[in-house]
């Protein structure tokens, strides 16, 4: 595995049509391997005022194929081997964790079938977060969880005749570990839905015990 952090010029309009229409990053993404991926986790993270795309990835990218159209050509950014994380994950070990995701629940029409649906008040958002956790292999810590930002995405696939709409919510916090196994396959496998348009990718830091 591996963990990548590609620096993004906000003045580029590449960039600026790409964070309302994420399908673009995902396009430049998947080529940057020599092979197809069968799942890839990124999202775009601001740092000390820079903004970043952070990818997951099972195979090592060529980063130059995301830098030339969102980037610096000169700047590629880097990528770090993601076993050595992985390694140091233990039971009941805390952490600081960063996570975009599309939080939602599903509502049953008049014909019986559900309507998937996106939870838009920030007290739904927070619950679906601790409901996911007990699953997830982790627990998040009382009163450390919040909400940094919720954005609608709204953009047309290729074809153009079929319009997206995602909810796209920011979350940080503390978390522990409960299960080691299931922990690790939700930081590789992420969590939620909509995972090829930057969401799902758990990131921890800042162990504690």
């Amino acid at each position: 595995m591996y963990l990548s952090r590609i620096p993004l010029d906000m003045s580029n309009r590449k960039t600026q049509i790409a964070l309302v229409s994420p399908n673009k990053f995902h396009g430049a993404i998947e080529d940057s391997f020599d092979e197809k991926q069968k799942r890839n986790l990124w999202r775009i993270d601001a740092l000390q005022g820079k903004m970043y795309l952070l990818l997951l990835s099972q195979a090592k990218p060529d980063l130059k194929y995301i830098a030339n159209q969102f980037g610096k050509k000169e700047d590629c950014g880097e990528t770090k081997e993601y076993e050595v994380l992985l390694n140091r994950i233990r039971e009941d070990s805390i952490w600081q964790f960063r996570l975009v995701a599309n939080p939602t629940h599903s509502i049953k029409a008049e014909n019986g079938r559900g309507k998937v649906t996106a939870h838009t008040v920030e007290v739904f958002q927070l619950g679906w977060l601790n409901q996911q956790s007990v699953k997830k292999g982790f627990r998040v810590l009382p009163d450390t969880l919040k909400v940094t930002g919720a954005n609608w995405k709204i953009f047309h696939k290729k074809d153009r005749k079929q319009q997206v709409r995602l909810l796209e919510v920011a979350y940080e916090g503390k978390l522990k570990v409960e299960d080691v196994e299931v922990f690790k396959d939700t930081l590789i496998n992420g969590i939620g839905r909509e995972k090829a348009y930057g969401m799902g990718l758990l990131t921890i830091a800042g162990s504690e015990g």
